[in-house]
């Protein structure tokens, strides 16, 4: 298993121990201000010392492909999600309705949150695909 495997498993953890600490706090408080503070949960959970110094991994093509297809990947995700989210808002709602800064806020942090989990997964997938082709 590579580091950036090995990398993206970890981030694929994180992104899973947030999302149900997330869910949790909601069903408990429901969406108030502090629900927010989850996601602080993902920066910290995210700090990974590394015994390994800058430098010392070399990456050839093919780790350097599987992560430019992985971030391209989740870009495109990230766009159209950015894309359809006011987009469902403004239907469902009314395109006069307000909306409170702190939801928008939240509604941001969780599309990265989804977004990081994403590129995980796509990385991860990549490199067994490549293994078994």
């Amino acid at each position: 298993m590579t580091e950036q495997e090995r990398q993206a498993w970890f981030m694929l953890g994180v992104f899973i121990v947030t999302l149900t600490a997330y869910i949790a706090f909601i069903l408990t408080i429901r969406f108030d201000l502090s629900a927010m503070a989850v996601f602080a949960l993902a920066g910290i959970a995210g700090i990974r010392i590394s015994k390994h110094r800058r430098g010392e991994i070399t990456y050839d093509e093919r780790d350097r492909q599987i992560e430019r297809q992985a971030l391209l990947s989740s870009m495109r995700a990230f766009f159209v999600l950015i894309v359809l989210l006011p987009l469902a808002v403004g239907v469902a709602c009314g395109w006069n309705a307000p909306v409170r800064l702190w939801v928008v806020v939240q509604a941001i942090w969780a599309i990265s949150l989804a977004i990081c989990g994403l590129k995980a997964l796509l990385t991860i997938m990549l490199y067994h695909r490549r293994s078994n082709a």
